[in-house]
């Protein structure tokens, strides 16, 4: 009989174990993420064992909130504010009574007859701080109003000097021209003829050798036949073209440049004014003559050579 009585109660007590092991791992279902962020927050294993489970290091934590963390805030401000509306009241209170003593002495004052010296106002820094604002405030106002006030009133009308524009050349104008050396005679009184060198000024171009022989053929100027100047080109003739290659200037003339009305002197001098021009250019050694675009011997029926590029040594 008492073997099965302890029978019994072996069995009843582990009913109940089982009963609260179920209980326990229920509750541990429905709180897991708690449980098991409070272990991981606690670091309970760790204490315990010297070592977190794996899955208790990777797990969330969860954060709980505290009661009564809420109404902190509202407490402390309410306490700032109680504290501040203390300090100033008893600030104000201070104040008054401040300016009730001052009123108090000076009744007293008036009623003995005797004229108390001026005592130092007492202001509050608040007032004072406020003060300066208002007058830098309206300090700024006045600026303002002075400022919109001379920028809508019209200037006067300054007596400046008058300025005398100088209408300037453009540089343009002075590099559009070149200085060219031309060639022409002049007769002494004795007969002779001489050779004189006059510098012109004239417009630039692409050919500038065929527009110093060009100007040979036209003649001398106004002020270069003034002094004495004259061409001896045959009258008539026309350069028909020129090039120059190696040094060499090639110039071909029409038929007219054969013949001289001065003869031989004459078509001497028209070779060495035209041999001189075309060397003043530092491109030009010598001058091959071609009429009408044939190379020929001589010159005329006087028999000058021309067969070879003629230089100044020619001469």
């Amino acid at each position: 009989m008492a073997d099965n009585k302890n029978k019994k109660n072996s069995g009843f007590g582990f009913a109940i174990w089982f009963v609260l092991l179920l209980i326990i791992g229920v509750l541990f279902l429905i709180n897991q993420k708690t449980i098991v962020s409070n272990l991981k927050t606690t670091r309970f294993f760790e204490r315990t064992i010297g070592k977190t489970p794996e899955f208790i290091e990777k797990a969330p934590v969860v954060e709980q909130k505290e009661e009564g963390k809420n109404d902190v805030a509202p407490i402390i401000s309410t306490e700032i504010d109680l504290n501040a509306e203390t300090e100033i009241s008893s600030f104000n209170s201070s104040a008054d009574k401040t300016e009730q003593a001052e009123q108090l002495s000076n009744t007293q004052s008036a009623a003995t007859g005797t004229q108390s010296a001026p005592q130092q106002e007492n202001v509050s820094p608040v007032t004072a701080v406020s003060d300066a604002g208002r007058e830098l405030q309206q300090q700024a106002e006045e600026a303002a109003a002075v400022k919109k006030e001379t920028a809508t009133k019209p200037k006067p009308a300054e007596n400046k000097p008058a300025v005398t524009e100088t209408k300037k050349t453009p540089a343009t104008a002075a590099s559009a021209t070149m200085n060219i050396k031309l060639y022409f005679m002049i007769i002494t009184s004795n007969g002779t003829v001489n050779r004189r060198e006059v510098v012109r000024t004239m417009k630039k171009s692409d050919s500038p050798l065929m527009d110093a022989v060009n100007a040979l053929i036209e003649g001398p100027n106004s002020t270069e036949a003034d002094s004495g100047c004259r061409t001896l080109l045959s009258d008539g003739t026309r350069l028909l073209g020129a090039s120059v290659r190696n040094g060499v200037a090639t110039l071909n003339f029409s038929s007219e440049f054969e013949f001289n009305r001065y003869g031989i002197e004459g078509l001497r001098g028209q070779l060495q004014q035209i041999v001189y021009t075309a060397t003043a250019f530092q491109t030009v050694e010598s001058v091959q003559f071609l009429i009408d675009g044939e190379k020929k011997e001589y010159l005329g029926s006087e028999g000058v050579w021309i067969g070879t590029p003629l230089r100044r040594s020619s001469f």
